[in-house]
């Protein structure tokens, strides 16, 4: 768990190691025992955190953005985070899940098994989902989002399978307004990556730990 101000989080591998939830035995209802939470949650109130270039494999819930919808006394107006050129390979949930958060989701890369969700619209949270890459076989793009109490989401150019996500449009089907309310550019200098091809190149290259370092 991440609490603090000022963070960069850059060139990590986040796994459950030799022990993945999918491997986990079977308890009440026939449901795996639940070994593992979070693989990297940002909390209260916590402020400017970056995590780039980095590759989250084989979790349940992996990215939670916010500890819980009645800590808006500490959250609201904070958990400022930026998720970029990261990789995401058979994460079932979470990746990430916002709550208050104004969160700028931009050049990653989604794959794997399909999700419940990838991205999930918490209480208050305003996600801003640019040029991102999905690729789930067998599963059409409303797998990318789910609404958990929120009210705004915006997506820019990403794809699903090759082909324009429309996202917007899932987002509208779940009651999600599209004006998030502020423009990454507007806040931050940044470069992103502008056809699927590029992104994919960049981030299987370079995302994760040992791997070699790209753009800055």
């Amino acid at each position: 768990m991440i609490t603090g101000k000022n963070i960069w989080v850059d060139h990590c591998t986040f796994t459950d190691g030799r022990f993945p939830d999918r491997k986990a035995p079977l308890g009440f209802h026939g449901e795996r025992v639940q070994r593992h939470d979070g693989l990297l949650d940002i909390e209260d109130g916590s402020d400017f955190v970056t995590v780039s270039d980095s590759r989250f494999d084989d979790h349940d819930k992996a990215l939670l953005i916010g500890s819980g919808d009645g800590r808006g006394d500490r959250d609201r107006g904070h958990l400022k985070v930026t998720f970029m050129r990261n990789l995401f390979t058979d994460i079932v949930q979470r990746a990430p899940r916002v709550r208050f958060g104004q969160v700028h989701v931009v050049n990653n890369v989604y794959r794997g098994q399909p999700p419940l969700y990838a991205l999930g619209v918490g209480v208050e949270s305003a996600i801003f989902s640019e040029r991102n890459v999905f690729r789930y076989r067998g599963a059409g793009p409303s797998v990318a989002l789910a609404a958990y109490g929120g009210a705004r989401f915006r997506d820019t150019g990403s794809w699903f399978d090759g082909r324009p996500a429309r996202l917007n449009a899932v987002a509208s089907g779940l009651g999600l307004g599209n004006d998030v309310g502020w423009d990454p550019a507007d806040v931050y200098d940044y470069r992103a990556f502008t056809s699927p091809a590029a992104v994919e190149r960049y981030v299987l290259r370079h995302a994760g730990a040992g791997r070699p370092h790209g753009r800055r």
